[in-house]
């Protein structure tokens, strides 16, 4: 899997009706409440999943494996639902760009003069399960990449609740744990119910406020395999809520198509 390829993975109710109409933050607090029901939760998950029209974010990204550690600087812009385009540097240099659509991923890297054009369920297979340009967004914001009904189990564990486990319906079950004093996720696990026994864990760090909204300012992606341990760390350094973007993405010419 060439770089490029790696670091596209990292791109794997309007109101709380509780005690009033008291919003999620109102009810936050520093331990979770035994009194919670997994659908007040989930609520509250929902509630402050982030809004925005535009969003640009830099972040420094270390992809880690058992022989190689790389370091890059990204810089990430998403129109909600829509796009995300991504260009990943070093000491200022362009190495590659990417620009994922609700139907289309396509990218293309410097060094080789390569690129690759073809649709959004190739980075299913990349990552190994399903998953949409806007659960990428979801993944990268710290929400739920699927959505956690009311009947979820649900218990409380390390200072948080505990969702799950979610049985996805294509071969994983995803079990998320939610901070009680912002209600954003603190880690999500997806473990394969297949013959092949893998597992994918998300952890997110602290969270900072921008516009009165949550976003993670650290992730941390460990995927486990028999034969391979794969670490990827994404260290936010900015976000900014826009309310235009520019998402100029061109192939340079005389680059060669390369295959899935």
């Amino acid at each position: 899997m060439n770089t490029i390829k790696r670091y596209t993975l990292l791109l794997i109710g309007t109101g709380l009706l509780l005690q009033g109409c008291r919003s999620a933050a109102d009810l936050s607090s520093a331990l979770p409440n035994p009194k919670w029901t997994a659908a007040q939760v989930v609520r509250a998950h929902k509630q402050t999943q982030p809004e925005f029209k535009y969003l640009a974010a830099r972040a420094q990204v270390v992809y880690k494996t058992e022989d190689q550690e790389q370091k890059i600087n990204v810089s990430l812009r998403m129109k909600s639902g829509d796009t995300i385009w991504m260009k990943a540097t070093v000491f200022g240099i362009t190495l590659a760009k990417a620009l994922i659509t609700q139907d289309q991923v396509s990218y293309y890297e410097m060094l080789n003069k390569t690129y690759y054009q073809g649709p959004i369920e190739e980075i299913s297979r990349w990552l190994g399960f399903s998953v949409t340009m806007e659960q990428l967004q979801h993944l990268l914001l710290g929400q739920s990449v699927l959505d956690m009904g009311r009947g979820t189990p649900q218990q409380i564990q390390g200072g948080s609740y505990v969702l799950g486990p979610i049985d996805t319906g294509i071969g994983w079950n995803l079990t998320n744990s939610v901070r009680p004093d912002n209600f954003r996720l603190k880690s999500a696990d997806l473990s394969s119910t297949g013959i092949v026994p893998t597992t994918a864990s998300l952890n997110y760090g602290d969270y900072r406020q921008e516009a009165q909204q949550y976003f993670p300012e650290r992730l941390n992606l460990l995927v486990s395999t028999p034969k391979a341990r794969t670490q990827i760390k994404l260290s936010f350094k900015q976000f900014d809520l826009l309310d235009r973007m520019n998402f100029g993405y061109e192939i340079p010419e005389g680059f060669k198509k390369m295959s899935p």
